[in-house]
């Protein structure tokens, strides 16, 4: 009985160690096969504006920064949408 004990925390320790080591291993290999990017890059300043005010699409319901919407004027209300083929179905209510 305590030769089984003995032998199942022998097994939980050497599990334990063998994951440590696999995930070394493949963060090491992700660091080595990934494209390496400038210093001060991130996939936030990537082109992608993060921030700024969100308007409603009223065609499709997607929600679109301010400064990428295409703009239209109904009723003297600018409108905002997230493509032109948007702004064209829209009908003013």
């Amino acid at each position: 009985m305590l030769r089984l004990i003995a032998y199942l925390l022998i097994s939980v320790v050497l599990i334990t160690i063998l994951r440590m080591v696999i995930g070394v291993v493949t963060k090491a290999a992700a660091a080595f096969f990934s494209t390496p990017r400038p210093a001060g890059s991130s996939a936030a300043t990537s082109g992608v504006r993060a921030g700024g005010e969100l308007k409603r699409d009223p065609v499709c319901g997607t929600f679109i920064p301010v400064e990428n919407a295409v703009k239209k004027t109904a009723g003297g209300e600018e409108v905002y949408f997230c493509s032109e083929a948007c702004r064209d179905k829209h009908r003013p209510a």
